[in-house]
C-alpha cells in the first residue's frame, strides 16, 4: 500500500470510527457490534503503525493514556469560570425571579431547567473543530491543563462533527462517572485488595489529577456539556440554540430539561427532577434554573462571583426511616472502639443503606438509641450514611438499651482482651496493643494517601497480610516478598480470590518508592500520639531527620521554656529575634544544642531566639515576660518525646535503622528547610503568625493542598473557628455555623481568590 492509499483508507476509517463512537457514546443508537467496531480500529492501528507519519492528535487512537507527566501546567480561562450562586430556599428562588422580572423591566422572561451534575466542571476547547486543550475550573480565572486526561473519555469527540468548525469552539461542562460505572471501579479495586471510593465525584475528581493518563483510560469517566466559554466565527443567541448546538457537533448534553416561564413553573420542574433524581444514571445535588436569552442575560449581568442570571438550587439531604437491629463495635487503629448501627437495607440517595455511624456511646444515650428503634437516617453530604434521631412514637415495647460494656462483656470483639474506657473521650479503647483490627487500622493508617501513599494497599490487602502472619506491624511492609504477595489470598479458603503477579509489582514498587518519603510523612503515618499533617510538616521542617527528632533539643527547650517561664524571674526574655537569629541555619541550631550544658546562663536566652526564628515560639499578648506556643504546643512536645522513649517507639527507629531507611527533611543534604515564616533566608512577606480556617469547597485546589501552602507560606491551619482565628476562608456551599461564629468573633471572612492572592504575594515577595 503507498502512502497515499494509507492516507486515503485511515481518513476513511476515522470517519467511520468518530460516528461510531458518537452512536455508542453520545446517541445510545449503536448501529454494529462490539466486535466489528474492534476491527474497524484494528485496522487503523495496523496502518498507523506501518505509517507513523499519518498519525494525528485527533486520531481515535490516541485516546489511549500516553506516559506520566511530572505535573499540571496552569493555564488563563480566556473568559473566567464563575461558580453559581446556591440556595436550598424555595423562597430565594422567588427573589431571583423577581430580580429578573424588575432587571427585565417587565420583558417575560423563558427559563431552562436543568440537573446539577455532582461532578468536575471543565472546559474544553477546540479550534478548526479539532480538541485543543481541556482546563479545570481552578480558581475561576486560571485552571489545570488536564487535556491528556480528558482525551481519553469515550465520549468526548476529538473532533467536532461538522462539514464548517467554527475557528474556535469552547465547550464548558461537567466530568462524572455514572453510577454503574463507579461500582464496576470499586468492584475492580476490591478484587485488586485496593481501597474502594468513597463516593463517584471524589473518584472523578482524584482521577483527574492523575499525573499517568494510562491509570486515568482505565476509570469509567463521562461528560456532559451546558455553557460556553470563547467563541468565535459562531452567534448563538440562547441557552436551548446552544445545547442543539452541543448536540449538532457530537458534544453529550443532558436528555433532562424543562422549560419555564415564571415561578410557578420553576418550582414545579425543580419538584419534579427532585421526584426523577435517582432515575437518572448519574448523580446529582440539584437543579440548575438559567434566563435562556443570551441578549437578556447581558442586561442582568454578573457580580465578581457569580453570574445575576441563573441560580443553583440545591436539595436537601435525604432522609428515611429504618430499623435499627443491632449495635456492632468495629476496633480503629489506636484501639478505640466505634459503635455502628446494623440497619434494616433501606434505599436512600440511590444507594442501599444497611449500616450507619452511632459516633459513641455518649451520642447514644443523648439520642436514647435503642436497639428495635425505628430510627431517621441520612446521608451526611450524600456520603457519610449516619442515624440523626428515633421516632419516638413507633418505639416497641421491648426496644433494648445500650450498654457499651455490657454489650460486648468489657471484651475487645477483635481480640478478646480487656477494654477500658479512655477518661480524656467519650470513647472505650481495647487495651492489647497487639490486637489483630489495631494491627490492620495501622497498617491501612501507614499506606494512607496523605502519609506513605502506598495506592495498592487498602483494606482489604491489610486485612489479608495481618490474618495470615505477613505483617504485624506497618514496617513489616518493607520485609515484604513478591513471591508472597502474588499468591496472597483475599477471600476464604472455599471462594479464593488470588492478588496475582501484577498487582504484587504494583505494591512492591510502590513499597519501594515509600522509602523515599520526607521527614514530615513518615511523622505522620507511625501514629505518634496528638501529630497530625499540619504538627507532621511543622516538626519536620525544623529536624534534620527521624533520629534528630527522637531526641529533640529543640522540643525539650520548648518544653524546659513554657515550664519555667514562670518561675524565671531574671532578665527580659521577650528578647526580639535579630535578622541574623531569623535567618540562622538549622545548623546552628544543632550546634549550640551540642553545646548547652556547658553554656547553662546563656542557654535560655539563646533558645528563645532561636525558637521564636524557627516561629515555635513568640511573646506573649498579655502583662509580664511570657511565651506562648505558636504550631507546636509542649503537649505535643512531650506527647512526641514520650513515643520515642517508649518501647513503641525504639522499636521503630530500631527498625528503620535494620532497613537502612532514614526519613529526612528535604533540607537534610544540603541548605537548611525553610524558616518558620516560609520565608527562605533572604527574607519575604508570609503568612507567618496569621492561623486559618478552611470551610465550604475549594474549587482551585482541595482542602489538604491549600493547607499546606498555606502552612509552607508559614501560616498556621485550624479546624475551628475561634478568637485566635485571623481568617476563614470560606468556599462554595459554606455552611451558616463557621460563618456565625467568625461574626460573633470578629474573625474576617475571605474568598478563595483572597487567599490565592495571600499566598501568591507571599511566594512573589
Amino acid at each position: 500500500m503507498t502512502k497515499d492509499d494509507a492516507q486515503q483508507r485511515i481518513d476513511d476509517l476515522r470517519r467511520d470510527i468518530w460516528r461510531h463512537n458518537r452512536l455508542y457514546y453520545v446517541d445510545a443508537r449503536p448501529e454494529i457490534s462490539d466486535r466489528d467496531y474492534d476491527v474497524l480500529m484494528e485496522e487503523l492501528q495496523g496502518l498507523e503503525r506501518d505509517f507513523p507519519e499519518l498519525i494525528t492528535a485527533d486520531s481515535p487512537t490516541q485516546r489511549v493514556g500516553g506516559e506520566p507527566i511530572a505535573g499540571f501546567v496552569t493555564r488563563r480561562h480566556g473568559i473566567p469560570m464563575l461558580s453559581l450562586d446556591n440556595t436550598y430556599n424555595p423562597g430565594e428562588i422567588r427573589r431571583f425571579h423577581d430580580y429578573v422580572m424588575r432587571g427585565l423591566r417587565g420583558e417575560t422572561p423563558t427559563y431552562t431547567i436543568e440537573p446539577k451534575v455532582d461532578g468536575v466542571s471543565i472546559a474544553v476547547r477546540y479550534v478548526a473543530g479539532v480538541f485543543n486543550r481541556a482546563l479545570t475550573r481552578g480558581n475561576g480565572m486560571e485552571g489545570d491543563d488536564v487535556s491528556a486526561n480528558l482525551k481519553t473519555i469515550p465520549s468526548l469527540p476529538l473532533r467536532l462533527s461538522c462539514t464548517e468548525p467554527p475557528p474556535l469552539f469552547e465547550a464548558r461542562g461537567e466530568v462524572f462517572m455514572s453510577r454503574e460505572g463507579f461500582q464496576r471501579l470499586n468492584e475492580r479495586r476490591v478484587a485488586a485488595g485496593e481501597e474502594p471510593f468513597a463516593n463517584a465525584r471524589n473518584a472523578t475528581a482524584g482521577t483527574l489529577k492523575q499525573l499517568d493518563s494510562r491509570v486515568v483510560a482505565q476509570r469509567p469517566l463521562d461528560i456532559v456539556f451546558y455553557a460556553q466559554g470563547e467563541l468565535d466565527g459562531i452567534d448563538i443567541g440562547s441557552q436551548q440554540e446552544l445545547l442543539k448546538t452541543f448536540n449538532g457537533f457530537g458534544l453529550k448534553t443532558q436528555p433532562w430539561l424543562r422549560i419555564a416561564h415564571d415561578f410557578a413553573g420553576i418550582i414545579a420542574a425543580i419538584d419534579e427532577l427532585q421526584a426523577s433524581r435517582h432515575d437518572l444514571p448519574y448523580d446529582i445535588d440539584g437543579a440548575v434554573i438559567k434566563v435562556d436569552s443570551f441578549s437578556q442575560r447581558e442586561v442582568l449581568g454578573m457580580t465578581a462571583k457569580a453570574p445575576s442570571w441563573a441560580r443553583a438550587y440545591k436539595y436537601a439531604a435525604e432522609q428515611r426511616e429504618t430499623t435499627l437491629r443491632d449495635i456492632t463495635i468495629q476496633v480503629g487503629r489506636t484501639g478505640v472502639l466505634t459503635p455502628v448501627a446494623e440497619l434494616e437495607p433501606v434505599a436512600l440517595a440511590g444507594s442501599t443503606i444497611s449500616r450507619a455511624t452511632l459516633h459513641n456511646e455518649d451520642e447514644i444515650a443523648r439520642k436514647d438509641i435503642r436497639i428495635g428503634d425505628t430510627v431517621v437516617i441520612e446521608k451526611a453530604g450524600e456520603v457519610i450514611p449516619a442515624v440523626v434521631s428515633v421516632v419516638m412514637p413507633k418505639r416497641p415495647a421491648d426496644a433494648r438499651p445500650f450498654n457499651f460494656y455490657d454489650h460486648i462483656q468489657g471484651h475487645c470483639p477483635s481480640c478478646g482482651e480487656a477494654i477500658s474506657r479512655d477518661p480524656q473521650f467519650a470513647a472505650w479503647r481495647c487495651t492489647n496493643l497487639q490486637c489483630p483490627a489495631q494491627s490492620v487500622r495501622r497498617v491501612e493508617y501507614f499506606a494512607a494517601r496523605n502519609a506513605m501513599d502506598i495506592e495498592a494497599l487498602g483494606g482489604v490487602v491489610a486485612e489479608a497480610l495481618v490474618v495470615q502472619g505477613l505483617v504485624r506491624e506497618p514496617l513489616d511492609i518493607f520485609e515484604l516478598k513478591e513471591a508472597d504477595l502474588a499468591t496472597l489470598n483475599l477471600g476464604t479458603e472455599n471462594e479464593p480470590r488470588i492478588f496475582g503477579a501484577k498487582n504484587a509489582a504494583k505494591l512492591m514498587a510502590a513499597v519501594q518508592r515509600a522509602r523515599d518519603l520526607p521527614l514530615e510523612n513518615w511523622l505522620q503515618a507511625i501514629g505518634i500520639p496528638e501529630v497530625g499533617k499540619a504538627t507532621a510538616f511543622h516538626i519536620a521542617r525544623t529536624h534534620r531527620d527521624i533520629f534528630e527528632v527522637a531526641t529533640s533539643p529543640t522540643l525539650q527547650a520548648l518544653l524546659d521554656i513554657m515550664d519555667g517561664q514562670d518561675k524565671n524571674t531574671g532578665g527580659n526574655h521577650r528578647s526580639a529575634s535579630t535578622a541574623t537569629a531569623q535567618d540562622a541555619a538549622l545548623g546552628d541550631l544543632f550546634a549550640f544544642a551540642e553545646q548547652r550544658q556547658a553554656i547553662p546562663d546563656r542557654a535560655r536566652t539563646e533558645w528563645l531566639e532561636r525558637l521564636q526564628a524557627l516561629g515555635l515560639l513568640k511573646p506573649s499578648s498579655g502583662a509580664g515576660n511570657g511565651f506562648v506556643t505558636t504550631v507546636i504546643g509542649p503537649k505535643t512536645a512531650q506527647a512526641v518525646l514520650d513515643f520515642f522513649h517508649s518501647a513503641a517507639g525504639k522499636n521503630i527507629l530500631s527498625r528503620l535503622r535494620a532497613l537502612a531507611i532514614t526519613p529526612a527533611s528535604p533540607g537534610s543534604s544540603g541548605s537548611a528547610p525553610e524558616s518558620a515564616d516560609g520565608a527562605a533566608a533572604a527574607g519575604g512577606a508570609t503568612l507567618s503568625g496569621k492561623t486559618f480556617v478552611l470551610t465550604g469547597t475549594l474549587t482551585s485546589m482541595d482542602r489538604d493542598e491549600a493547607s499546606a501552602k498555606i502552612r509552607a507560606a508559614g501560616g498556621t491551619v485550624s479546624s475551628t473557628v475561634s478568637r485566635n482565628t485571623t481568617y476563614l476562608v470560606a468556599g462554595a456551599n459554606v455552611g451558616a455555623k463557621k460563618t456565625e461564629k467568625a461574626s460573633q468573633l470578629g474573625v474576617k471572612v475571605i474568598t478563595e481568590d483572597q487567599l490565592l492572592a495571600m499566598l501568591a504575594d507571599g511566594a512573589a515577595q
